[in-house]
């Protein structure tokens, strides 16, 4: 695991608000706290060796057949269990991106080539075709770019390039209105698998639940290596309730794209900022001055708000930050901490 990948809010005291984190912050898990304080007696028992009641509910969901949904321990368990599957293939990664996916590949020998699509001065991807790959690596809505390939193009490229097999990481797929790939699209089409977060949309990362939906034929490797009870009772109790309860889960995701806008309007227009166009809540940022450790380090001390620095993803440099954002108020705060910053 990279250091300094995801959330580091623990390495801080007196954290307020957390630009960091690209999970919504501000559902009410109230009564989701409530009913699993009712399920507490699960602790003593072994859970399902395998998550199936949570498939079927998921199949149910997306109109697919169970055995075309696999629950995992959060989306980093389907990472890795895919690149266990699919040992030392040739794998080509869509940079900058999650780094889970490169760690993955590292482990099981797969040969890694990077290719860098995603950057600041264009709208969309440039051409590009998966020659040579065995498997292509992508995260849509990306991290750290909030970007979106768009939809047709990446269906015409898996369409295109049948002996590729393309994983989409759809982790932060609620948090866009732009058209993505329907999980329907993964059982029929067989070389694409989705990877979906019940942790990003439900906002419960503590928990660690996801899925991936394929054909069945795609799926079965990892079911065969999955490791028995990996996902935890509490946690696939979580899902069901959440799944029944999912209409309490609805992101504002109107108002997230307008502060979305007004946040990169209002960096832009502080002159040391340049911010790389996004279809989602998550914004990456490159200083013009000064680096993003020390801006981090700031502003987590002088104001308790936490921004990640983004240095550590493939292909970026000590310049880069990434925030997602927040509600207006806590955005504007993040503004006046940078300003100051910016005046020492």
């Amino acid at each position: 695991m990279l250091n300094g990948h995801g959330d580091d809010i623990f390495r801080y005291d007196d954290i307020r608000i957390n630009f960091s984190s690209n999970v919504y912050a501000h559902f009410d898990h109230r009564a989701l706290y409530a009913y699993l304080a009712t399920r507490m007696d699960c602790l003593a028992h072994y859970p399902e060796p395998s998550p199936e009641r949570l498939e079927r509910m998921l199949a149910e969901v997306y109109g697919t057949d169970a055995r075309e949904v696999m629950v995992t321990a959060g989306a980093t368990e389907a990472i890795y269990l895919t690149a266990q599957a699919y040992r030392r293939s040739r794998s080509a990664i869509l940079q900058p991106t999650f780094s889970e996916y490169a760690d993955a590949c590292r482990i099981h020998e797969h040969r890694i080539s990077n290719v860098f699509l995603h950057n600041a001065s264009h709208s969309r991807e440039d051409a590009w075709t998966p020659q040579g790959c065995e498997m292509v690596w992508t995260c849509c809505p990306d991290n750290p770019t909030g970007r979106v390939w768009p939809k047709d193009e990446l269906l015409r490229l898996v369409a295109e390039n049948p002996s590729t097999l393309f994983v989409v990481d759809a982790s932060y797929a609620p948090y866009t209105e732009a058209p993505l790939i329907s999980p329907r699209s993964a059982v029929e089409m067989p070389n694409l698998l989705i990877l979906r977060s019940m942790t990003k949309e439900f906002a419960i990362p503590g928990l660690r639940l996801g899925y991936m939906i394929g054909r069945t034929e795609v799926l079965e490797p990892m079911r065969r290596m999955r490791m028995p009870w990996s996902v935890n009772q509490p946690a696939q109790d979580a899902g069901a309730w959440l799944l029944a309860h999912r209409d309490a889960y609805r992101l504002p995701l109107g108002e997230m794209m307008r502060e979305r806008q007004r946040m990169s309007q209002a960096l832009a227009r502080l002159g040391i900022v340049e911010v790389w166009p996004s279809d989602s809540h998550i914004l990456l940022c490159r200083l013009r001055i000064g680096d993003a450790a020390h801006l981090k380090d700031y502003l987590a001390t002088e104001h308790g708000l936490l921004i990640r620095d983004a240095s550590n993803f493939e292909g970026l440099d000590a310049s880069y930050f990434r925030i997602a954002v927040q509600t207006p108020a806590e955005d504007d705060e993040l503004i006046k901490g940078i300003n100051e910053w910016m005046a020492h």
